[in-house]
């Protein structure tokens, strides 16, 4: 149990789309929990089970990979190298859960069947997770799409209308100037210092937005990552707006309409 506790608990880190929690954090408890209450079921051996634990961490990362393997290349290449990091870390961290504890067994029938509940809940939250990506990652994702055309469409209008502001100062798009035409989803502090010039992250999706001197605009939306964040494109300039599919010319990024 300790060994397919410590196996299965790694998956939902390495699923892809994933959930983005503090999921490393996660499976390292999960490995704590399941050697140390295997540790105090088990007759045959602390070492016996720190063992299962190390090979169950070893035996979930191949199999979790073999089963998602990354479609990134360069993400592909380096799993092996993130197999190895998951079992040295899981090995002092195995080792202090079986060994940390004082000599002790449950042999109260009461206090067994909970230690048994405990340990059968660390072995089932992996294959749960799991189970429950798919249609979370499709939540987030709608949500993420949703906000996005919010926040696009009211920044354009906010930009537009700066642009038509008596005494516009050319090629300024400040934050502090937007906001005060901005009525859609907020951004962060930090997205209205940065947001003239840079790409700003919200909910998945990265907005940039420059300003010439010759009071020309272009405003760009697209998810921050291909899987798990969004599926929409937008871009705006001062002579067309809407949905979008952006192609690359080269260095330069040209927005071609579409019709969705």
């Amino acid at each position: 149990m300790a060994g397919i506790g410590s196996a299965t608990c790694w998956w939902p880190v390495i699923i892809e789309p994933n959930l983005d929690w503090p999921l490393w954090w996660l499976a390292l408890s999960l490995v704590a929990f399941a050697t140390g209450l295997a540790t105090l079921l088990s007759d045959i051996g602390r070492p016996a089970v720190v063992s299962a634990s190390i090979v169950g961490t070893l035996v979930g990362q191949c199999v979790g990979f073999w089963i998602w393997r990354p479609s990134d290349a360069i993400t592909a290449s380096f799993v092996p190298f993130a197999a190895a990091a998951a079992v040295l870390v899981a090995v002092p961290v195995a080792f202090v859960a079986g060994f940390a504890l004082p000599s002790l067994t449950v042999s109260d029938p009461k206090r067994r069947r909970a230690v048994w509940t405990a340990l059968l809940c660390c072995v089932a939250f992996g294959p749960m997770v799991v189970l429950m990506t798919p249609p979370l990652v499709a939540y987030r994702v709608a949500r993420n799409d949703q906000l996005a055309a919010q926040r696009f469409h009211s920044l354009n209008n906010a930009v537009q209308q700066l642009l038509a502001e008596p005494g516009y100062l050319a090629g300024n798009c400040e934050g502090s100037a937007l906001r005060r035409h901005y009525a859609g989803p907020s951004f962060s502090e930090s997205s209205w210092r940065y947001i003239s010039g840079n790409a700003v992250r919200e909910n998945g999706y990265s907005f940039v937005l420059s300003c010439a001197q010759s009071g020309q605009y272009r405003l760009n939306a697209s998810p921050t990552r291909e899987k798990g964040d969004g599926t929409r494109q937008f871009c705006a300039d001062q002579s067309w707006t809407g949905t979008c599919s952006i192609k690359r010319n080269q260095s330069q990024c040209a927005c071609m309409p579409s019709m969705q």
